[in-house]
């Protein structure tokens, strides 16, 4: 099995598949504490590198069956899974999945000397507990040279070091186990959507991308596709819905509803039509707040650590919390920088009889990750 990047360092999960990508790509599927998003894509015959939207499912996450990133009933998760495959009529038993927020530890720009690969590997492997707070054990450790610097005459390499612990993956392992699929990759969430949106990508230029999902809000700044600093924030869509149940004294799926109409006042903004939006516009207002700093701080924090760098100037936002209406003018605002919603489905063909153009776009952010996945199971196949 691949973890995360494109080589998987030695592990007890290489051994799981052998020839993970034959025939048939895998199927991506985001899993959260709130969704379940299943994607399908297939390669447009006669036309290199386009893709087409096959399938898509999505399904509400059974109630307090994830939590902190980690599956805490697999039994549950996969018959949800399997339900939804049936009915959509998926094809492929192969599926990639993601892993965000704090389940994730990702370090980017490590310097390693530029040595062979295979010794690479052995001195990442070697060190790796020096970046990590757990023991070398009980992590599944991946890695990525994604540049090369020179420092003070000596060639060495940028490293990208992601791991996740065993006990975490293990139950994204045994849910697909039940849901009788094969799980063949775990990537990072962020990374997924990076991929998504490779195609909008410009050369040089410093992004910012924000997923905003379940109990957190993961950070990346990005060049050219790889990542240069990562943050998780303890904040996500899935707190804004406790709060405004919470305070408006609502039974959950009442907050959920009254979430997905969200609106964030700006200025010369119609009046609001519905009271209760109204309210709950109003009761997030600190807590929008507080993220809105936390992005802030994050983003002048690189700037002085990564002085190299010009100032950032582009973020996109992505997942739940992306469709929240206006979101991106009030963090254009706060911020001072342009901000957009990220949108994969711009970069995919599909039957518009089969899938309606208008809820595709309305939920291309929910979708992103998902998509991405899909997109990996293409490009490895």
């Amino acid at each position: 099995m691949k973890l995360f990047g494109q080589e998987l360092t030695p592990s007890a999960l290489t051994r799981l598949l052998k020839n993970p990508f034959a025939k048939e790509p895998p199927i991506g599927i985001d899993i959260t504490n709130e969704f379940i998003i299943a994607v399908e894509l297939s390669p447009v015959k006669n036309q290199p590198g386009a893709i087409e939207l096959s399938r898509l499912a999505t399904a509400n996450t059974p109630e307090n069956a994830v939590r902190d990133g980690e599956v805490v009933d697999p039994a549950r998760v996969a018959e949800k899974i399997k339900a939804m495959l049936v009915e959509h009529e998926f094809k492929s038993r192969k599926v990639i999945t993601a892993v965000s927020g704090q389940a994730a530890i990702i370090r980017p720009r490590i310097k390693f000397p530029a040595i062979p690969l295979k010794e690479l590997k052995e001195v990442v492997m070697h060190d790796a507990e020096r970046y990590i707070p757990f023991p070398i054990q009980d992590v599944y450790i991946d890695f990525q040279v994604t540049g090369t610097v020179d420092e003070e005459g000596v060639s060495k390499y940028d490293v990208l070091l992601v791991t996740a612990q065993k006990q975490l993956i293990d139950t994204y392992i045994e849910t697909f186990a039940l849901a009788d699929m094969q799980l063949v990759a775990v990537d990072v969430a962020s990374f997924s959507v990076m991929r998504a949106l490779a195609q909008d990508a410009e050369e040089e230029t410093l992004n910012v991308l924000i997923l905003i999902r379940g109990e957190t809000t993961d950070l990346n700044v990005i060049e050219n596709g790889a990542p240069l600093f990562a943050r998780s924030i303890p904040m996500g869509s899935s707190t804004f819905i406790e709060t405004i149940a919470s305070n408006m004294g609502l039974e959950l799926e009442e907050a959920v509803n009254i979430f997905d109409r969200l609106i964030i006042p700006v200025v010369g903004d119609e009046e609001f039509s519905d009271p209760m939006v109204e309210q709950a516009a109003e009761e997030i207002r600190f807590l929008l707040k507080d993220l809105t700093n936390e992005i802030q701080k994050s983003i002048e924090y690189f700037h002085q650590s990564q002085q190299e760098y010009t100032r950032i100037q582009h973020l996109i936002l992505s997942d739940r919390g992306a469709k929240i209406k206006n979101l991106d003018q009030y963090f254009s605002h706060q911020l001072g920088i342009d901000v957009e919603i990220s949108n994969p489905i711009k970069h995919l063909s599909f039957d518009e009889s089969v899938f309606s153009l208008e809820y595709l776009n309305e939920n291309a952010p929910l979708f992103a990750t998902a998509i991405g996945l899909a997109r990996r199971g293409i490009e490895e196949s």
